[in-house]
């Protein structure tokens, strides 16, 4: 009971919030406020598209850097770590192999009857 309170509640409050701002529509004219705020959300969205490229353009840079080690490194350990895979691969190999369907039974073929000379 208490929780179902609660949920009607909570509905009432974000309905109560959210009206207002449905009927009220646009506003006509922009104060001066909010063409501050704007300005300032404009200008730190640029810096922050600036620091995002900034950002990927090194993050590029260090990983084409590495990737070619880190291919050695990989190929490395597939060769030490071949004759500790070579068994498990060999089991699941038996374990999943596609069974065969049974083999019919050997049909001779007909034998055409001698005639009489």
């Amino acid at each position: 009971m208490v929780r179902t309170a609660r949920i009607g509640l909570c509905c009432i409050i974000v309905l109560a919030l959210a009206i207002p701002a449905f009927a009220g529509g646009a506003p006509d004219s922009r104060s001066a406020a909010s063409k501050v705020a704007g300005t300032v959300y404009k200008g730190g969205a640029t810096v922050l598209d600036r620091t995002e490229g900034f950002c990927t353009g090194a993050l590029k840079n260090t990983f084409s850097l590495f990737n070619p080690c880190l291919d050695l490194v990989k190929g490395c350990t597939n060769i030490v770590l071949y004759p500790i895979e070579k068994p498990f691969s060999y089991v699941e190999s038996v374990i999943y192999k596609p069974r065969g369907a049974k083999k019919a039974a050997h049909v001779p073929a007909p034998q055409k009857p001698e005639l009489p000379r």
